[in-house]
């Protein structure tokens, strides 16, 4: 038994030494001769799985390589060959994550950091765009009161009032982004968002609506988190006459935990410069907290809004800036057959405002919004969507100008890409 040891083991070395000289030298299909052969005489040999493993690899058969260095992983799990190749493999079929993890124990297990492949195809820098254009009609524009509750409100009724005014409408929304990765197997990344959103009616052109939002910052992400940290500048206009400009900064945190729930958190603090209003300008705070996830077909969310407001000059006159906000929604979603998609969404949000109604009362401000909203989408392709919708605001408030009601009907296309 000792004697055949002897004979074989020194024969073993020389395959291994003259294999691993020929992968060196790129010389995979002479290599992999003599590694078919080296297997096929020695099945249960570390070195023999780990060099047929590689082989399937260059020949394609990806099935075959993860199971030859399975079996390489039983034999010795602590080689740092075994974890740089199984690393260079999942890099070829697109799994970084996996890849990643697999470098990170070739590194525990040399003494020098082992090389780590790219893809061909992987760039540092990734552009989307998402561009949609829809059309509707809206009820109350204006979102004003009824002239019969503005009556009883004022006690007659001036002629100045408006009474609510219905307007067809057209707008657009363009989104750009740019994230720079640099290392595909480190977890930051810095991002770049701009976005453009526009509204015209055809008979009210006094509320047309433009706002132009750019944001950047740094961020980290894998396959179970993201976090990103903007800053944000946002121009708002009304006619196209400068309204107010807005600075933010607005940190952005997600992560699936294991129960596939995805949980959300998103907070920021801003500086509102308003143009048109002298004494107007405020800090607000927020934060949203949401929850959702996919159950098949169907997908629940719940998220939960706070909003804290305050003027900047307290010696401001000016009324219904200071107030604080609390919005609770529930969203649920359900494809249907032949790429259709229905969604339907509910939200209230209470507003309470620290000044009174009127001057010559302590009644302070309250307001209840309650929102309803459903749609419908259509995939037209992987990047073309089209979609319908339907929102009906109703606003209860002891501050009878803002009692309003307020539907909306909108078809549009989005366009993805």
């Amino acid at each position: 038994m000792h004697i055949i040891f002897l004979l074989v083991f020194p024969l073993l070395l020389l395959s291994n030494d003259k294999i691993q000289k020929l992968f060196n030298s790129n010389n995979y299909t002479e290599a992999c001769e003599i590694s078919d052969k080296f297997y096929n005489e020695n099945p249960y040999n570390f070195k023999a799985n780990l060099y047929y493993a590689k082989c399937a690899q260059f020949r394609g058969e990806i099935d075959k390589a993860i199971a030859a260095y399975d079996r390489a992983d039983i034999l010795k799990e602590d080689d740092v060959d075994l974890h740089k190749y199984l690393g260079d493999l999942h890099v070829q079929i697109g799994n970084i994550q996996i890849a990643n993890s697999e470098y990170d124990k070739a590194d525990r297990f040399s003494n020098s950091p082992v090389k780590r492949a790219l893809s061909k195809d992987y760039s540092p820098h990734n552009f989307s765009t998402l561009f949609s254009i829809s059309s509707g009609y809206d009820t109350n524009v204006n979102y004003s009161a009824e002239l019969s509750d503005m009556g009883n409100w004022l006690g007659e009724l001036p002629s100045s009032v408006d009474k609510p005014a219905s307007d067809t409408f057209v707008k657009e929304y363009l989104r750009l982004s740019h994230v720079y990765d640099a290392d595909p197997y480190s977890t930051f990344y810095y991002k770049t968002q701009f976005n453009v959103y526009n509204k015209n009616y055809i008979e009210l052109s006094d509320e047309d609506f433009f706002q132009s939002k750019i944001s950047s910052g740094i961020g980290w992400a894998s396959n179970d988190f993201d976090i990103w940290l903007p800053l944000t500048y946002t121009y708002l206009a009304t006619s196209y006459d400068s309204y107010a400009n807005l600075y933010a900064f607005n940190p952005k945190f997600r992560v699936r935990l294991q129960n596939k729930i995805l949980f959300s958190l998103n907070s920021m603090y801003e500086m509102q410069e308003y143009r048109q209003w002298s004494g107007s300008d405020k800090s607000t705070f927020s934060t949203d907290v949401g929850i959702s996830r996919w159950f098949g077909d169907n997908y629940f969310k719940l998220s939960y809004f706070y909003l804290n407001a305050s003027k900047q000059d307290s010696d401001s006159n000016n009324v219904f800036i200071d107030k604080t906000s609390n919005e609770l929604q529930i969203n649920y979603t359900r494809k249907l057959i032949y790429n259709l998609e229905f969604g339907i969404a509910y939200s209230y949000n209470k507003t309470l405002y620290k000044d009174s109604i009127k001057q010559d009362s302590l009644e302070k401000r309250e307001d209840d919004l309650s929102l309803s909203s459903a749609y419908l989408s259509y995939n037209l392709s992987k990047s073309l969507i089209f979609i319908s919708k339907y929102d009906k605001y109703q606003n209860m408030t002891n501050y009878t100008p803002s009692l309003y009601d307020k539907q909306i009907i909108s078809i549009g296309v989005y366009y993805y890409y």
